[in-house]
C-alpha cells in the first residue's frame, strides 16, 4: 500500500465561515452589537495570506509566533476597513489566533471517521497536508483525528503552500509520488498541483468539470483509492 494525503478544511472538516466568520465571532465577544457580518469582512481577506502566493516559500516564518506576527497587519487592516472601534482593535487582532485555533469551532464531515478507518484498515498510511495555521496538529487532536492520522503537515510550518511542488514532496516523504493519492476539495491545490507533482488525485465535495477523478464525499474517494490497489 501507499500513502493517502488529505487536505483538512473543506475535506475532513470545516470551520463555518472560516476566517471571515472567525473575525466576526471575535467581535461578538468583545463588542456586542457591532452590526458586522462575515460578508462585510470577506472582501478584505481576498489577498494577504501566504496561500495567496503559493509560488513564494516562507521558510523564514519558522515558528508559530513568527507566522502569526506576519499575518497581524492583514487582520488589523481588515478590522480597520470595516470600522472596528479603536478601543477594541488591538484586543480583537490578538484574539483571532485563539478563536481560529479552537478545535471546538471545527466540525467533522459525517463520513470522515469512517473513510479514515476504512483506508487505515486496508493498510494505507494517512497524512494531512493543508494550507493552514501552525496549530493544525492541535486542531486535529481536538476534533478526534489524531489517532487516525500518521502525520500532519501544515503549510505554516513547512514553509510551502499547495500547489507548490515542494509541499507534496514533503508530505510524500520517502513514498514514491506514484504511490500517493491526494484528496481534497480544491481543484488547483488538491488536484492539478498534486498531479503536476506526480501524485494521483481525487476531488471531493466539488463538481469541477476538468477533474478526472471526483467523488461526492470521502467514502466515495476511499473506494476509488482501495479499488486501485
Amino acid at each position: 500500500m501507499g500513502k493517502v494525503i488529505f487536505d483538512f478544511d473543506g475535506t475532513l472538516a470545516h470551520r463555518p465561515g472560516m476566517w471571515s466568520q472567525c473575525m466576526v465571532d471575535v467581535l461578538d465577544d468583545l463588542s456586542p452589537g457591532h452590526g458586522l457580518v462575515a460578508d462585510d469582512v470577506r472582501p478584505h481577506l481576498r489577498d494577504g495570506f501566504p496561500w495567496h502566493r503559493p509560488d513564494q516559500a516562507h521558510l523564514h516564518l519558522s515558528t508559530p509566533d513568527l507566522w502569526w506576527d506576519d499575518l497581524t497587519p492583514l487582520l488589523r487592516r481588515t478590522y480597520q476597513s470595516v470600522g472596528v472601534d479603536s478601543a477594541v482593535l488591538d484586543e480583537a487582532v490578538a484574539t483571532v489566533r485563539q478563536h481560529y485555533c479552537d478545535p471546538a469551532r471545527y466540525q467533522l464531515f459525517p463520513d470522515t471517521i469512517e473513510a479514515l478507518v476504512q483506508l487505515g484498515g486496508a493498510g494505507w498510511e494517512l497524512v494531512v497536508l493543508s494550507n493552514h495555521v501552525p496549530e493544525l496538529p492541535v486542531i486535529l487532536e481536538g476534533v478526534g483525528l489524531a489517532g487516525l492520522i500518521n502525520e500532519v503537515f501544515s503549510s505554516a510550518t513547512i514553509g510551502f503552500e499547495k500547489p507548490h511542488p515542494e509541499a507534496y514532496r514533503i508530505a510524500a516523504g520517502r513514498t514514491s509520488p506514484t504511490e500517493c493519492f491526494m484528496i481534497g476539495d480544491n481543484p488547483e491545490a488538491d488536484v492539478f498541483g498534486a498531479e503536476r507533482a506526480g501524485l494521483r488525485a481525487i476531488l471531493v465535495r466539488n463538481l469541477h468539470p476538468e477533474v478526472n477523478k471526483r467523488a461526492d464525499n470521502l467514502l466515495g474517494a476511499a473506494q476509488i483509492v482501495m479499488s486501485s490497489s
